[in-house]
């Protein structure tokens, strides 16, 4: 995209699309963590540090994908950093570029879990989110592991038809709930959270690792998802083995759709 200058010259408008995390915490509150990726700065920055930026030009959202991105003016493309709609090349060949960053191909609206998240919770998100897994994020935002529907599933094959339960002790000058006899004794279901059914995380990929890299850990690792970090080793995105997959199919000329549910 060009646009005139107040002199007459041409400026290059490049769009930068806003990753979004949001981190669901034990208690049901959502919030959510902004960021954008500056190929200048060749770093993740908040998304509300680009207004202070001499090179800031605009928000844009587009209703069609119903994504937000900086617009801002660059003199210069860095290599494999522009973003651009695939679907614009469909039935062209276009080359391959494996060296191409992550923040090109990854899911940019993540959602994030914190450790105290309960199994109920978290089958309630994959569900309502129509996806198969979540990075699961400490008090800073950084992973500590993953969680999965095939994590769900063990966890409710290894419970069976009875939770499991703790006995409650009452204190002395207590009054007891119900009246029983003597042997018996009152018990309450141990809460299952996130922190006891997720994998804790062993790969993950800075933002600027090529999709090469990407391909090739998941692969030697046998994972299906990875989280993204940013300098600061806080989520951005996550990328998946599809995300890899519509990609290629994409350099090699097929119409792709986007992904209408998250991998």
């Amino acid at each position: 995209m060009t646009t005139l200058g107040p002199t007459g010259g041409q400026h290059q408008l490049r769009h930068h699309t806003i990753r979004s995390a949001h981190i669901v915490g034990d208690d049901g509150e959502e919030s959510v963590v902004a960021t954008v990726y500056c190929p200048l700065r060749e770093r993740s920055m908040a998304a509300r540090e680009c207004e202070s930026c001499s090179r800031f030009h605009a928000l844009h959202f587009d209703k069609g994908s119903r994504t937000t991105s900086v617009v801002c003016h660059a003199s210069h493309a860095a290599p494999g950093t522009e973003e651009s709609d695939p679907l614009r090349n469909a039935g062209v060949d276009v080359a391959v570029n494996p060296e191409a960053p992550l923040a090109e191909i990854m899911t940019k609206d993540v959602i994030c879990i914190r450790t105290e998240v309960s199994l109920d919770d978290i089958t309630a998100l994959l569900v309502r989110h129509e996806i198969s897994g979540m990075p699961v994020v400490d008090a800073a935002g950084k992973p500590v592991g993953m969680v999965s529907r095939a994590d769900v599933l063990r966890a409710a094959d290894e419970r069976g038809d009875t939770e499991e339960s703790r006995r409650v002790a009452s204190r002395s000058g207590e009054v007891a709930p119900l009246e029983m006899s003597q042997g018996f004794h009152v018990y309450e279901p141990v809460r299952v959270t996130a922190r006891d059914v997720m994998t804790p995380v062993v790969v993950q990929l800075h933002e600027s690792a090529s999709i090469r890299q990407a391909a090739s850990l998941m692969a030697y690792e046998g994972v299906h998802r990875l989280p993204v970090v940013s300098d600061d080793g806080k989520v951005v995105g996550i990328l998946s083995s599809l995300d890899v997959l519509r990609w290629f199919g994409r350099c090699c000329g097929y119409l792709i759709p986007p992904a209408r549910k998250r991998a």
